[in-house]
């Protein structure tokens, strides 16, 4: 192996440690930026002939996890919402 071909080597794996970083970190905060981020430099790691399936699914695991997260939220905004409009009609009518 030549020096340029180990260069090669370890900027794509240094691209695929980026990636499951990303993806770690992306279920741990902010799936919705590290999530992308994730997918990005798994792409660029397999470009440079390096598996990247961790970073990969963990970076899809963190979209996933935030989506489910915000629809979570939406439907507990409209819970919340709705009892308390309940509450109001009922304190008016009563």
């Amino acid at each position: 192996m030549t020096f340029g071909q180990f260069r090669w080597y370890m900027e794509g794996v240094q691209h695929a440690r980026d990636a499951t970083l990303f993806g770690v970190l992306g279920i741990l905060t902010l799936g919705i930026v590290f999530g992308p981020l994730a997918l990005s430099q798994a792409r660029k790691a397999e470009l440079y002939g390096i598996d990247a399936k961790t970073g990969r699914v963990l970076g899809w695991i963190a979209i996933g996890w935030f989506c489910l997260g915000a629809l979570f939220f939406i439907a507990y905004l409209i819970f919340f919402f709705t009892f308390v409009m309940q509450a109001i009609l009922h304190r008016q009518g009563s």
